[in-house]
């Protein structure tokens, strides 16, 4: 089965507040948590009419299987300087300006000093240390860099010969190999293709 992969993410309703960002970008770190293990991807976050994209959400997507994700929108930025800052969170804060006031209207809040908010407000504003939420979707197949599944590679020889039909090759995406961003999935395309051509040729 294929899957959409390297795809930003379409949101659900308490996220549609990141539609009116359209053409925002910001620098953040993207978390997935799967059974096993934890993926991290640092980069940019592209906001979009649909939702979220970006480079850090495209590698994201590879790890994704319809659960919650989660967005660190201050990588560098410590929770000491946000409590100290004495001036509007719109200018204390290292994030685009229609970001953090878009934040503050989602949430009923005002941009103003950070000690000036009640600790269920302060509670709210420090999720953007940790977003977490659960994308809709994902933006599908017509704006996927990639697809994901395909054929096992155990099933191939050395050569991606199939190993129960003689003389069927597989090569590229119709694989069940997927890389990050890159270029790495246009480079395998390539090699795999080098492959089976040395292999027919030696045939």
């Amino acid at each position: 089965m294929f899957t959409p992969a390297l795809v930003g993410f379409s949101v659900q309703k308490d996220e549609f507040w990141f539609k009116e960002l359209s053409g925002v970008s910001l620098s953040a770190d993207v978390v997935i948590n799967t059974k096993n293990e934890s993926h991290k991807f640092s980069g940019d976050v592209l906001f979009t009419h649909r939702g979220i994209s970006g480079p850090a959400i495209l590698n994201a997507s590879l790890f994704w299987h319809k659960g919650r994700i989660c967005i660190n929108f201050l990588p560098k930025f410590s929770e000491e300087n946000l409590v100290n800052g004495k001036k509007q969170l719109s200018s204390v804060l290292p994030l685009p300006k229609r970001f953090v006031l878009e934040f503050l209207i989602n949430f009923g809040l005002k941009d103003r000093a950070y000690y000036e908010f009640n600790d269920d407000e302060k509670s709210i504003i420090k999720r953007l240390f940790a977003y977490h939420f659960a994308p809709a979707g994902t933006f599908g197949f017509e704006r996927a860099e990639v697809t994901k599944g395909g054929v096992k590679t155990i099933s191939l020889d050395e050569n991606l010969e199939c190993k129960s039909v003689k003389g069927l090759y597989f090569i590229g995406e119709v694989l069940d190999i997927t890389g990050m961003l890159g270029g790495y999935n246009l480079h395998f395309a390539f090699a795999s293709a080098l492959k089976v051509a040395s292999a027919l040729k030696n045939n």
